[in-house]
């Protein structure tokens, strides 16, 4: 739950700061991972709900696990071309896309709304 909890905290400050540093030469991009074989995860059948979903999502070829080093490659390369995301799997963007729309339609109501300084 804490995990989770400080994603979407993190995940909401940084649409915040998005909006905060439009049309300024500063950018931001979310990680957005499904598993990777490291520590954290070794843990997640100590949980019998999280090792039932987890099992779940396995088993509807949902989740799939990736290596660090594909997700190494993908960070820097949205860094590089100044992406917004890096969803992977990419099978799992559509949960991630549902959980954007509202915040996304009011970027897009706001297009051309410009900061003015106080």
């Amino acid at each position: 739950m804490a995990y989770s909890s400080t994603k979407a905290g993190l995940s909401h400050f940084t649409a915040g700061l998005r909006a905060d540093l439009k049309g300024k030469p500063i950018g931001t991009t979310i990680v957005e991972l499904g598993p990777i074989p490291t520590d954290m995860l070794s843990h997640v059948d100590s949980y019998g709900p999280t090792e039932r979903s987890f099992h779940r999502f396995y088993q509807l070829k949902l989740l799939v696990d990736v290596s660090r080093d594909i997700v190494a490659e993908q960070v820097v390369d949205a860094i590089v071309h100044n992406r917004r995301h890096v969803r992977i799997p990419k099978r799992q963007a559509w949960n991630a896309m549902l959980t954007e729309a509202p915040r996304r339609l009011v970027e897009i109501a706001l297009t051309g709304v410009r900061h003015q300084a106080d």
